[in-house]
Protein backbone atom coordinates (compact mmCIF):
# COMPACT_ATOMS: atom_id res chain seq x y z
CA UNK A 1 0.00 0.00 0.00
CA UNK A 2 1.72 3.28 -0.75
CA UNK A 3 1.25 6.26 1.00
CA UNK A 4 1.38 9.68 -0.96
CA UNK A 5 2.93 12.55 0.78
CA UNK A 6 2.90 15.97 -0.35
CA UNK A 7 6.35 16.96 -2.55
CA UNK A 8 6.35 20.32 -0.94
CA UNK A 9 7.17 21.87 2.59
CA UNK A 10 4.59 24.17 4.08
CA UNK A 11 7.09 25.78 5.92
CA UNK A 12 10.83 25.30 6.25
CA UNK A 13 13.97 26.69 7.72
CA UNK A 14 14.71 30.59 6.88
CA UNK A 15 18.46 30.45 8.14
CA UNK A 16 19.53 26.94 7.29
CA UNK A 17 23.10 28.64 6.57
CA UNK A 18 23.25 30.06 10.33
CA UNK A 19 21.63 26.82 12.22
CA UNK A 20 23.41 23.97 10.38
CA UNK A 21 26.47 25.12 9.36
CA UNK A 22 28.25 24.10 12.29
CA UNK A 23 27.00 20.36 12.53
CA UNK A 24 29.12 18.07 11.03
CA UNK A 25 28.93 14.47 9.80
CA UNK A 26 28.47 12.64 12.62
CA UNK A 27 25.07 14.90 13.62
CA UNK A 28 24.05 14.44 9.68
CA UNK A 29 24.10 10.83 10.45
CA UNK A 30 21.97 11.10 13.62
CA UNK A 31 19.07 13.15 12.22
CA UNK A 32 19.01 10.83 9.36
CA UNK A 33 18.60 7.21 11.99
CA UNK A 34 16.16 9.32 13.86
CA UNK A 35 13.91 9.99 11.40
CA UNK A 36 13.36 6.68 10.40
CA UNK A 37 13.15 3.13 11.66
CA UNK A 38 15.75 1.97 9.08
CA UNK A 39 18.06 4.13 7.00
CA UNK A 40 20.31 2.84 4.32
CA UNK A 41 22.67 4.40 2.17
CA UNK A 42 22.45 4.14 -1.72
CA UNK A 43 25.47 4.66 -4.09
CA UNK A 44 25.16 6.11 -7.33
CA UNK A 45 25.14 1.92 -8.69
CA UNK A 46 22.09 1.95 -6.31
CA UNK A 47 24.22 -0.89 -3.67
CA UNK A 48 23.32 0.01 -0.54
CA UNK A 49 26.79 1.44 1.32
CA UNK A 50 25.59 1.29 4.82
CA UNK A 51 22.24 1.08 7.04
CA UNK A 52 21.21 2.38 10.49
CA UNK A 53 17.81 1.16 12.74
CA UNK A 54 16.45 1.27 15.96
CA UNK A 55 14.71 -1.65 16.86
CA UNK A 56 16.90 -4.50 17.25
CA UNK A 57 13.79 -7.21 15.87
CA UNK A 58 14.88 -5.93 12.44
CA UNK A 59 17.69 -8.58 12.41
CA UNK A 60 15.84 -11.16 11.89
CA UNK A 61 15.73 -10.19 8.74
CA UNK A 62 19.18 -10.31 8.29
CA UNK A 63 19.68 -6.23 7.84
CA UNK A 64 23.40 -6.28 8.62
CA UNK A 65 23.93 -8.49 5.68
CA UNK A 66 22.24 -6.11 3.19
CA UNK A 67 25.53 -3.62 3.19
CA UNK A 68 27.18 -4.68 -0.12
CA UNK A 69 24.24 -6.06 -2.16
CA UNK A 70 21.96 -3.68 -4.18
CA UNK A 71 18.54 -2.42 -3.36
CA UNK A 72 16.77 -4.27 -5.87
CA UNK A 73 18.23 -7.71 -4.65
CA UNK A 74 17.37 -6.96 -0.64
CA UNK A 75 13.30 -6.97 -1.75
CA UNK A 76 10.22 -8.95 -2.93
CA UNK A 77 9.75 -9.96 -6.38
CA UNK A 78 6.84 -7.42 -6.63
CA UNK A 79 8.74 -4.49 -5.11
CA UNK A 80 11.42 -4.66 -7.56
CA UNK A 81 9.43 -1.53 -9.77
CA UNK A 82 8.64 0.10 -6.64
CA UNK A 83 12.54 0.31 -5.64
CA UNK A 84 13.44 1.48 -9.53
CA UNK A 85 10.23 4.09 -9.58
CA UNK A 86 12.25 5.88 -6.18
CA UNK A 87 14.97 6.11 -7.77
CA UNK A 88 14.02 7.72 -10.99
CA UNK A 89 11.70 10.23 -8.70
CA UNK A 90 14.60 11.14 -6.65
CA UNK A 91 16.31 12.81 -9.74
CA UNK A 92 13.39 15.17 -9.43
CA UNK A 93 12.45 15.67 -6.61
CA UNK A 94 13.59 15.18 -2.74
CA UNK A 95 12.77 13.86 -0.48
CA UNK A 96 10.50 11.53 -2.81
CA UNK A 97 6.88 10.19 -1.70
CA UNK A 98 6.86 7.53 -0.23
CA UNK A 99 6.44 4.42 -1.14
CA UNK A 100 5.51 0.09 0.54
CA UNK A 101 8.48 -1.69 -0.15
CA UNK A 102 8.57 -5.50 1.32
CA UNK A 103 11.62 -7.34 2.01
CA UNK A 104 11.50 -11.53 2.12
CA UNK A 105 11.70 -13.28 5.30
CA UNK A 106 13.52 -16.76 5.51
CA UNK A 107 10.44 -17.75 7.83
CA UNK A 108 7.63 -16.21 8.50
CA UNK A 109 6.09 -12.67 7.35
CA UNK A 110 7.79 -10.07 5.19
CA UNK A 111 9.12 -7.14 6.69
CA UNK A 112 7.11 -4.03 4.93
CA UNK A 113 8.94 -0.36 4.76
CA UNK A 114 7.74 2.97 3.92
CA UNK A 115 10.78 4.39 2.23
CA UNK A 116 11.74 8.12 1.11
CA UNK A 117 14.59 9.02 -0.80
CA UNK A 118 16.81 12.05 0.08
CA UNK A 119 19.50 13.19 -2.18
CA UNK A 120 21.85 16.46 -1.66
CA UNK A 121 22.87 18.39 -4.64
CA UNK A 122 26.95 17.85 -4.35
CA UNK A 123 26.79 14.49 -2.70
CA UNK A 124 26.64 11.97 -4.92
CA UNK A 125 24.76 8.68 -2.73
CA UNK A 126 21.41 8.89 -1.59
CA UNK A 127 19.82 8.33 2.14
CA UNK A 128 16.77 5.80 2.00
CA UNK A 129 14.28 7.06 5.39
CA UNK A 130 12.22 3.56 6.05
CA UNK A 131 9.17 3.65 8.56
CA UNK A 132 8.51 0.12 10.10
CA UNK A 133 4.94 -0.64 8.70
CA UNK A 134 4.54 -3.78 10.43
CA UNK A 135 2.22 -2.28 13.29
CA UNK A 136 -0.12 -0.67 10.26
CA UNK A 137 -0.37 -4.28 8.59
CA UNK A 138 -1.17 -6.25 11.81
CA UNK A 139 -3.59 -3.53 12.87
CA UNK A 140 -4.96 -4.19 9.10
CA UNK A 141 -5.34 -8.13 9.12
CA UNK A 142 -6.86 -7.84 12.35
CA UNK A 143 -9.60 -5.58 10.82
CA UNK A 144 -10.18 -8.37 8.23
CA UNK A 145 -10.08 -10.93 10.52
CA UNK A 146 -12.85 -9.32 12.03
CA UNK A 147 -14.37 -8.40 8.94
CA UNK A 148 -14.47 -11.92 7.89
CA UNK A 149 -15.81 -13.35 11.39
CA UNK A 150 -18.91 -10.51 10.98
CA UNK A 151 -19.60 -11.68 7.76
CA UNK A 152 -19.97 -15.28 8.77
CA UNK A 153 -22.22 -14.23 11.51
CA UNK A 154 -24.44 -12.19 9.17
CA UNK A 155 -24.29 -15.17 6.90
CA UNK A 156 -25.34 -17.50 9.61
CA UNK A 157 -28.33 -14.89 10.81
CA UNK A 158 -29.56 -15.20 7.10
CA UNK A 159 -29.34 -18.96 7.51
CA UNK A 160 -31.19 -19.25 10.28
CA UNK A 161 -33.93 -16.95 8.91
CA UNK A 162 -33.95 -18.90 5.50
CA UNK A 163 -34.37 -21.54 7.79
CA UNK A 164 -37.29 -20.51 9.42
CA UNK A 165 -38.91 -19.22 6.50
CA UNK A 166 -39.06 -22.33 4.95
CA UNK A 167 -40.13 -24.71 7.81
CA UNK A 168 -42.62 -22.06 8.86
CA UNK A 169 -44.19 -22.23 5.37
CA UNK A 170 -44.18 -25.79 4.05
CA UNK A 171 -45.81 -26.35 7.39
CA UNK A 172 -49.06 -28.93 6.89
CA UNK A 173 -51.41 -26.41 9.53
CA UNK A 174 -52.35 -23.10 9.17
CA UNK A 175 -49.90 -20.60 11.25
CA UNK A 176 -50.27 -17.27 11.99
CA UNK A 177 -48.37 -15.03 14.16
CA UNK A 178 -49.61 -12.55 16.18
CA UNK A 179 -48.53 -9.61 18.65
CA UNK A 180 -49.26 -10.64 22.04
CA UNK A 181 -49.67 -7.15 23.05
CA UNK A 182 -51.90 -5.56 20.27
CA UNK A 183 -53.11 -9.11 18.89
CA UNK A 184 -51.97 -7.39 15.31
CA UNK A 185 -51.08 -10.62 12.79
CA UNK A 186 -47.36 -10.47 12.09
CA UNK A 187 -47.10 -12.91 9.40
CA UNK A 188 -48.89 -16.41 8.12
CA UNK A 189 -47.69 -19.16 6.12
CA UNK A 190 -49.31 -20.71 2.88
CA UNK A 191 -51.59 -23.08 4.54
CA UNK A 192 -53.29 -20.06 6.64
CA UNK A 193 -53.33 -18.22 3.30
CA UNK A 194 -56.02 -21.58 1.89
CA UNK A 195 -58.01 -21.21 4.79
CA UNK A 196 -58.79 -18.06 5.28
CA UNK A 197 -58.95 -17.51 1.38
CA UNK A 198 -57.09 -13.93 2.10
CA UNK A 199 -53.31 -13.19 0.47
CA UNK A 200 -50.84 -12.80 3.21
CA UNK A 201 -50.60 -9.49 2.56
CA UNK A 202 -53.92 -8.82 3.43
CA UNK A 203 -53.58 -11.07 6.57
CA UNK A 204 -50.45 -9.00 7.92
CA UNK A 205 -51.23 -6.03 10.51
CA UNK A 206 -55.00 -7.12 10.97
CA UNK A 207 -56.49 -7.62 13.86
CA UNK A 208 -56.03 -11.23 14.71
CA UNK A 209 -60.01 -11.68 15.74
CA UNK A 210 -60.91 -11.53 12.29
CA UNK A 211 -59.79 -14.55 11.21
CA UNK A 212 -62.28 -16.14 13.39
CA UNK A 213 -65.97 -16.29 13.14
CA UNK A 214 -68.63 -13.44 13.97
CA UNK A 215 -69.98 -15.35 17.07
CA UNK A 216 -66.43 -16.12 18.15
CA UNK A 217 -64.63 -13.57 17.62
CA UNK A 218 -65.16 -12.46 21.41
CA UNK A 219 -64.05 -15.39 22.93
CA UNK A 220 -61.13 -16.13 20.98
CA UNK A 221 -60.13 -12.10 21.43
CA UNK A 222 -60.70 -13.09 24.81
CA UNK A 223 -58.17 -16.16 24.95
CA UNK A 224 -55.12 -14.41 23.17
CA UNK A 225 -55.32 -11.90 25.50
CA UNK A 226 -55.18 -13.96 28.14
CA UNK A 227 -52.46 -16.71 27.04
CA UNK A 228 -50.25 -13.62 26.20
CA UNK A 229 -50.68 -12.38 29.34
CA UNK A 230 -49.77 -16.30 31.27
CA UNK A 231 -46.68 -16.52 28.43
CA UNK A 232 -47.75 -20.46 28.41
CA UNK A 233 -49.23 -22.72 25.42
CA UNK A 234 -52.74 -23.77 25.79
CA UNK A 235 -55.44 -24.67 23.47
CA UNK A 236 -59.39 -23.31 22.70
CA UNK A 237 -61.99 -24.21 20.19
CA UNK A 238 -63.70 -21.71 18.15
CA UNK A 239 -64.77 -21.58 14.10
CA UNK A 240 -62.82 -19.40 11.45
CA UNK A 241 -64.45 -16.82 9.31
CA UNK A 242 -64.50 -19.35 6.44
CA UNK A 243 -65.79 -22.37 7.75
CA UNK A 244 -68.78 -23.48 9.93
CA UNK A 245 -66.62 -26.67 11.59
CA UNK A 246 -65.02 -25.48 14.85
CA UNK A 247 -61.38 -26.64 14.67
CA UNK A 248 -58.57 -26.83 17.56
CA UNK A 249 -56.66 -23.95 17.74
CA UNK A 250 -53.20 -24.09 19.34
CA UNK A 251 -51.35 -21.27 21.16
CA UNK A 252 -47.43 -21.03 21.61
CA UNK A 253 -46.09 -17.49 23.09
CA UNK A 254 -42.47 -17.28 22.35
CA UNK A 255 -39.99 -14.16 23.07
CA UNK A 256 -38.79 -12.34 20.13
CA UNK A 257 -36.36 -8.73 20.14
CA UNK A 258 -37.73 -8.49 23.69
CA UNK A 259 -41.63 -9.07 23.07
CA UNK A 260 -44.03 -11.73 23.30
CA UNK A 261 -45.64 -13.03 20.35
CA UNK A 262 -47.81 -15.82 19.95
CA UNK A 263 -47.93 -18.67 17.35
CA UNK A 264 -51.37 -20.09 16.63
CA UNK A 265 -52.12 -23.26 14.86
CA UNK A 266 -55.29 -24.33 13.21
CA UNK A 267 -56.09 -28.28 13.61
CA UNK A 268 -59.03 -30.27 11.89
CA UNK A 269 -60.63 -33.47 11.88
CA UNK A 270 -57.80 -36.19 11.33
CA UNK A 271 -59.32 -36.62 7.55
CA UNK A 272 -58.73 -32.94 6.31
CA UNK A 273 -55.06 -33.40 8.26
CA UNK A 274 -54.55 -36.69 6.42
CA UNK A 275 -55.93 -34.73 3.03
CA UNK A 276 -53.51 -31.74 3.48
CA UNK A 277 -50.19 -34.00 4.41
CA UNK A 278 -50.38 -36.01 1.56
CA UNK A 279 -50.08 -32.72 -0.66
CA UNK A 280 -46.93 -31.76 1.58
CA UNK A 281 -45.09 -35.09 1.86
CA UNK A 282 -42.81 -34.76 -1.39
CA UNK A 283 -42.04 -30.85 0.11
CA UNK A 284 -40.89 -32.17 3.64
CA UNK A 285 -38.71 -34.92 2.23
CA UNK A 286 -37.04 -32.89 -0.17
CA UNK A 287 -36.73 -29.76 2.50
CA UNK A 288 -35.17 -32.62 4.90
CA UNK A 289 -32.65 -34.04 1.74
CA UNK A 290 -31.14 -30.14 1.34
CA UNK A 291 -31.00 -29.33 5.11
CA UNK A 292 -27.16 -28.93 5.90
CA UNK A 293 -27.24 -30.59 9.20
CA UNK A 294 -27.67 -34.59 9.05
CA UNK A 295 -31.03 -35.69 10.60
CA UNK A 296 -31.47 -39.37 11.07
CA UNK A 297 -34.55 -41.38 12.39
CA UNK A 298 -34.61 -44.50 14.11
CA UNK A 299 -37.01 -46.88 15.62
CA UNK A 300 -37.57 -47.43 19.30
CA UNK A 301 -34.37 -50.25 19.02
CA UNK A 302 -31.99 -47.84 18.09
CA UNK A 303 -31.80 -48.91 14.45
CA UNK A 304 -31.63 -46.46 11.65
CA UNK A 305 -34.77 -46.13 9.68
CA UNK A 306 -34.22 -43.14 7.45
CA UNK A 307 -31.26 -40.64 7.40
CA UNK A 308 -30.49 -37.46 5.01
CA UNK A 309 -27.49 -37.14 2.83
CA UNK A 310 -25.46 -34.86 5.24
CA UNK A 311 -25.58 -37.44 7.49
CA UNK A 312 -24.48 -39.80 5.21
CA UNK A 313 -21.33 -37.27 4.35
CA UNK A 314 -20.89 -37.21 8.25
CA UNK A 315 -20.10 -41.09 8.31
CA UNK A 316 -18.51 -41.17 5.16
CA UNK A 317 -21.10 -43.62 3.62
CA UNK A 318 -22.47 -43.78 -0.10
CA UNK A 319 -25.94 -44.77 0.67
CA UNK A 320 -28.58 -44.92 2.93
CA UNK A 321 -28.27 -49.11 2.13
CA UNK A 322 -24.55 -49.24 4.48
CA UNK A 323 -26.74 -47.62 7.35
CA UNK A 324 -30.59 -48.47 7.28
CA UNK A 325 -31.36 -51.02 9.95
CA UNK A 326 -28.23 -50.47 11.75
CA UNK A 327 -27.69 -49.29 14.97
CA UNK A 328 -27.01 -45.63 15.30
CA UNK A 329 -24.32 -45.80 18.19
CA UNK A 330 -22.13 -47.36 15.46
CA UNK A 331 -21.05 -43.80 14.71
CA UNK A 332 -22.63 -41.47 16.92
CA UNK A 333 -21.11 -41.17 20.22
CA UNK A 334 -17.78 -41.91 22.00
CA UNK A 335 -19.57 -44.87 23.67
CA UNK A 336 -22.91 -47.30 23.36
CA UNK A 337 -24.06 -44.93 26.64
CA UNK A 338 -24.61 -42.12 24.62
CA UNK A 339 -27.50 -42.97 22.38
CA UNK A 340 -28.74 -45.14 25.90
CA UNK A 341 -28.25 -41.53 27.73
CA UNK A 342 -30.05 -39.31 24.65
CA UNK A 343 -33.01 -42.46 24.09
CA UNK A 344 -33.74 -42.23 28.18
CA UNK A 345 -34.47 -38.78 28.59
CA UNK A 346 -36.78 -38.59 24.97
CA UNK A 347 -38.82 -41.42 26.06
CA UNK A 348 -39.48 -39.37 29.51
CA UNK A 349 -39.21 -35.44 28.41
CA UNK A 350 -40.01 -35.97 24.64
CA UNK A 351 -36.98 -33.62 23.44
CA UNK A 352 -33.40 -32.98 23.69
CA UNK A 353 -31.21 -30.05 22.94
CA UNK A 354 -27.57 -29.32 22.47
CA UNK A 355 -26.33 -32.27 23.51
CA UNK A 356 -23.11 -32.79 23.11
CA UNK A 357 -21.71 -36.08 21.75
CA UNK A 358 -19.07 -36.92 18.72
CA UNK A 359 -19.58 -38.35 15.51
CA UNK A 360 -17.81 -41.34 13.91
CA UNK A 361 -17.11 -42.19 10.74
CA UNK A 362 -16.20 -45.03 8.43
CA UNK A 363 -12.65 -43.94 7.66
CA UNK A 364 -11.56 -44.05 11.44
CA UNK A 365 -12.54 -40.07 12.11
CA UNK A 366 -14.42 -38.19 14.67
CA UNK A 367 -15.59 -34.46 14.72
CA UNK A 368 -17.49 -32.92 18.14
CA UNK A 369 -21.35 -32.08 17.24
CA UNK A 370 -24.28 -30.97 18.84
CA UNK A 371 -27.83 -33.04 18.93
CA UNK A 372 -30.97 -32.23 18.70
CA UNK A 373 -33.38 -34.54 19.00
CA UNK A 374 -37.20 -35.94 19.62
CA UNK A 375 -39.72 -38.40 20.48
CA UNK A 376 -42.52 -39.12 17.39
CA UNK A 377 -45.27 -40.54 18.15
CA UNK A 378 -47.12 -42.44 14.84
CA UNK A 379 -49.41 -45.19 14.13
CA UNK A 380 -46.29 -47.09 13.41
CA UNK A 381 -44.81 -47.40 16.81
CA UNK A 382 -42.72 -44.49 18.50
CA UNK A 383 -39.81 -43.90 16.41
CA UNK A 384 -36.40 -40.97 17.34
CA UNK A 385 -35.24 -37.93 15.33
CA UNK A 386 -32.11 -36.76 15.65
CA UNK A 387 -30.41 -33.44 14.05
CA UNK A 388 -26.74 -33.73 14.50
CA UNK A 389 -24.65 -30.10 13.85
CA UNK A 390 -21.14 -30.45 13.43
CA UNK A 391 -20.03 -27.98 16.17
CA UNK A 392 -18.00 -24.90 14.90
CA UNK A 393 -13.98 -24.38 15.94
CA UNK A 394 -14.64 -21.47 18.52
CA UNK A 395 -17.74 -23.81 20.45
CA UNK A 396 -15.35 -26.89 19.90
CA UNK A 397 -12.51 -25.00 22.09
CA UNK A 398 -14.91 -23.57 24.57
CA UNK A 399 -16.17 -27.37 24.95
CA UNK A 400 -13.25 -28.54 25.83
CA UNK A 401 -11.95 -25.83 28.15
CA UNK A 402 -12.41 -27.25 31.66
CA UNK A 403 -12.95 -24.90 34.80
CA UNK A 404 -12.60 -26.57 37.86
CA UNK A 405 -14.81 -23.89 39.36
CA UNK A 406 -14.53 -19.63 39.84
CA UNK A 407 -10.94 -18.72 40.82
CA UNK A 408 -9.62 -22.35 40.96
CA UNK A 409 -6.68 -21.43 38.50
CA UNK A 410 -5.80 -18.61 41.21
CA UNK A 411 -5.73 -20.30 43.87
CA UNK A 412 -4.07 -23.11 43.20
CA UNK A 413 -0.81 -20.69 41.30
CA UNK A 414 -1.03 -19.17 44.61
CA UNK A 415 0.52 -22.38 46.28
CA UNK A 416 3.21 -21.94 43.81
CA UNK A 417 6.22 -22.06 45.99
CA UNK A 418 4.48 -23.26 48.76
CA UNK A 419 3.69 -26.61 47.83
CA UNK A 420 5.67 -29.02 46.01
CA UNK A 421 4.56 -29.32 41.59
CA UNK A 422 4.09 -32.90 42.56
CA UNK A 423 1.29 -32.50 45.41
CA UNK A 424 -0.34 -29.51 43.04
CA UNK A 425 -0.78 -32.04 39.72
CA UNK A 426 -2.06 -34.85 42.17
CA UNK A 427 -4.70 -32.21 43.97
CA UNK A 428 -5.81 -30.97 40.58
CA UNK A 429 -6.11 -34.59 38.94
CA UNK A 430 -8.00 -35.85 42.27
CA UNK A 431 -10.69 -32.50 41.34
CA UNK A 432 -11.24 -33.22 37.70
CA UNK A 433 -11.69 -37.16 37.79
CA UNK A 434 -14.43 -36.69 40.48
CA UNK A 435 -15.92 -33.95 38.30
CA UNK A 436 -15.84 -36.27 35.82
CA UNK A 437 -17.35 -38.79 37.86
CA UNK A 438 -20.30 -36.91 39.29
CA UNK A 439 -21.27 -35.48 35.37
CA UNK A 440 -21.11 -39.37 34.41
CA UNK A 441 -23.64 -39.68 37.07
CA UNK A 442 -26.04 -37.21 36.45
CA UNK A 443 -26.09 -37.93 32.87
CA UNK A 444 -27.13 -41.80 33.36
CA UNK A 445 -29.57 -40.88 36.32
CA UNK A 446 -26.82 -42.38 38.72
CA UNK A 447 -26.20 -45.53 36.31
CA UNK A 448 -23.56 -46.71 38.11
CA UNK A 449 -22.78 -49.19 35.08
CA UNK A 450 -23.35 -47.35 32.36
CA UNK A 451 -21.51 -44.39 33.92
CA UNK A 452 -19.00 -46.61 34.21
CA UNK A 453 -18.96 -47.48 30.33
CA UNK A 454 -19.30 -43.94 29.50
CA UNK A 455 -15.71 -43.09 31.47
CA UNK A 456 -13.68 -46.23 30.44
CA UNK A 457 -13.79 -47.45 33.69
CA UNK A 458 -14.53 -51.00 34.94
CA UNK A 459 -17.31 -50.92 37.54
CA UNK A 460 -15.20 -52.34 40.59
CA UNK A 461 -12.77 -49.48 39.72
CA UNK A 462 -15.53 -47.35 39.30
CA UNK A 463 -16.88 -48.06 43.31
CA UNK A 464 -13.28 -47.64 44.43
CA UNK A 465 -13.21 -44.35 43.74
CA UNK A 466 -16.75 -43.47 44.75
CA UNK A 467 -15.96 -44.54 47.97
CA UNK A 468 -12.16 -42.42 47.85
CA UNK A 469 -14.37 -39.06 47.13
CA UNK A 470 -17.39 -39.83 49.34
CA UNK A 471 -19.74 -40.34 46.43
CA UNK A 472 -21.12 -43.64 47.86
CA UNK A 473 -23.91 -41.57 49.68
CA UNK A 474 -26.11 -41.81 46.51
CA UNK A 475 -28.26 -45.07 46.57
CA UNK A 476 -26.93 -48.34 45.65
CA UNK A 477 -29.38 -49.48 43.25
CA UNK A 478 -27.88 -49.05 40.18
CA UNK A 479 -29.46 -51.39 37.84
Amino acid sequence: MDKQVSREVSRSFRSNNELFSGLGADALGVLAAANSDLALVIARDNKIIDVAYRDRSLKAWDVDEWVGKSWKDTVTVESRDKTDELLQESLKTSPTPSRQVNHPAKSGRDLPIGYRLVSFSGWPHKVALGTDLRPMAEMQQRLVRLQIEMEKDYRKLRDIESRYRILFHVAVEPLIVVEAQTLKILDANDGAVRLLDRSISKLVGKSAATVFAKADQPKATEALTALGLRARAEVFHARPATSDNRMKISVTPFREFGRTNLLVSFSSDEKRHRSLGSQKDATLVSMIDQLPEGVVIVNADGKITQANPAFLDMVRVVDLDRVEDKGLDNWLGGSSVDLQVLMSNLREHGTVRRFSSVIRDELGGSENVDVTATRIDGPEGTHFGFAVREQAHGEQAQAGGFNLHPGSSTQFTDLVGRVPLKDLVRDTADVIERLCIEAALRLTDNNRASAADMLGLSRQSLYIKLKRYGISDAEDGDD
